[in-house]
């Protein structure tokens, strides 16, 4: 009896920690999804169901570094820190290299003498190739380039969007939703004759629905795609999902997309359009733009397809125009960038 009820009460103390242990991450997390400054799509979940998915992210992946789960401002806080951790190891890795090769200069020496017997023709084409190599990086990732992009569309206000944008002579990505298409068909194949570019987010929006499984997100974007190709003729493979990749499109899920020939895009600024009325969100994006911190990455601005983006827009393009920027389009050769 004895060691019965010490064992029961072992187990009762055990229970208690946990409960206390939870309550105690649940409520940290809370705290920081409530700092301001989040990079999330608008309506992606509540403040208060972002620390469920995490925890269930957690447990279901079994693998804290998987940072691609997360959402809105923990996303980007976890994410923030990661980049700095991969920069601090690359510069380290840099350093040890450098000290480990003490036959660095015996090296560069046989180098040099192979240079010299071969008229520098090793040397050269080394050279080169390193410039092509260099060349295409720099025009995948250039920072005085920006790509606008535009969710939900289309809509009564696409027009006006596309006025604006041509007016400016810029150009931009629209992620559409397949029942948009259809209601709005003159407005989607103006997109296209415009030399924008089309591409999918899905048709229900519901993320009870569409993240049902790995085959609902590549069902969705298939009839999306069905759909684009029935209005206009044109074939796309771009697509982003709804709220972004995090934390609803798990490894399994974006395995799917690629193995059906998608290409999976986010976001670099979330202009928090989508809660503004005033034109607020244009000094969201230059704020971010001016403090940009993912300096391997492209800019790409999540913009959504409404009222008050369409009403405020030239003030954010007359920014881009006076500061140098150029708009380019996101097309199927880039390496796609998610969280």
């Amino acid at each position: 009896m004895r060691r019965t009820r010490a064992g029961r009460s072992r187990k009762l103390i055990k229970t208690k920690e946990k409960v206390i242990i939870s309550a105690l991450v649940c409520i940290a997390l809370v705290a920081m999804i409530l700092q301001p400054g989040s990079n999330n799509e608008a309506l992606a979940v509540s403040t208060f169901k972002q620390p469920i998915n995490m925890m269930y992210s957690f447990m279901s992946q079994r693998n804290f570094n998987q940072v691609d789960e997360m959402n809105g401002s923990l996303y980007h806080h976890f994410r923030s820190i990661q980049l700095k951790k991969k920069e601090a190891v690359s510069e380290q890795d840099l350093e040890t290299h450098e000290v480990k090769d003490p036959n660095k200069d015996i090296k560069a020496e046989v180098v040099n003498n192979e240079k010299e017997n071969n008229n520098n023709q090793v040397g050269s084409e080394k050279a080169d190739n390193e410039g092509v190599i260099k060349e295409q990086v720099n025009q995948e990732v250039n920072l005085s380039n920006v790509y606008l992009t535009f969710d939900d569309g289309p809509t009564a206000y696409t027009t006006s969007i596309l006025e604006t944008l041509h007016s400016y002579g810029m150009k931009a990505t629209f992620f559409m939703l397949e029942p948009n298409m259809k209601k709005y068909p003159d407005e989607l194949n103006q997109i296209i004759n415009e030399g924008h570019v089309p591409a999918l987010h899905g048709v229900t929006h519901d993320v009870s629905k569409i993240y049902r499984s790995e085959q609902t997100v590549v069902d969705e974007m298939s009839q999306g795609q069905a759909t684009l190709l029935d209005l206009t003729g044109t074939l796309t493979h771009l697509i982003r999902t709804p709220y972004g990749s995090a934390p609803y499109m798990k490894p399994s899920y974006k395995e799917a997309v690629q193995a059906a020939g998608f290409q999976l895009w986010d976001w670099t600024i979330d202009s928090h359009d989508w809660k503004y009325k005033n034109g607020e969100f244009v000094g969201q994006v230059i704020q971010q733009m001016e403090n940009y911190r993912y300096k391997s990455s492209p800019i790409i601005i999540l913009l959504h397809d409404r009222k008050a983006t369409a009403e405020h827009l030239p003030s954010l393009l007359k920014y881009l125009q006076s500061h140098g920027y150029e708009t380019e389009v996101l097309n199927e050769k880039l390496s796609a960038y998610n969280f």
